[in-house]
């Protein structure tokens, strides 16, 4: 899926860049254009990072409690993650 979110992205943003150069680039179009392909290339790194997937958080063994990942201690009843 992620393929086709890239191939969407890079088909817009082509036909911007297409249809002003049939038309011609004044200041505005230009200025336009450039927050176009800003905004294409923002969604290129997102698409990117989607890829890497989800991070889960930790469960604490004794209470069962949601913690960070990273975290050395448990939030809910202070607990000690063994590394």
């Amino acid at each position: 899926m992620r393929t086709f979110h890239a191939a969407i992205v890079a088909l817009g943003l082509a036909l911007c860049l297409a249809l002003a150069i049939r038309e011609g680039l004044d200041v505005r179009g230009a200025v336009t254009l450039v927050f176009i392909v800003t905004f294409g290339v923002l969604a290129f790194g997102v698409i990117r990072k989607s890829a890497t997937g989800r991070v889960q958080p930790a469960r604490c063994p004794a209470c069962s409690g949601l913690n960070s990942p990273n975290a050395p201690y448990c939030k809910h009843c202070g607990a000690h993650f063994e590394g």
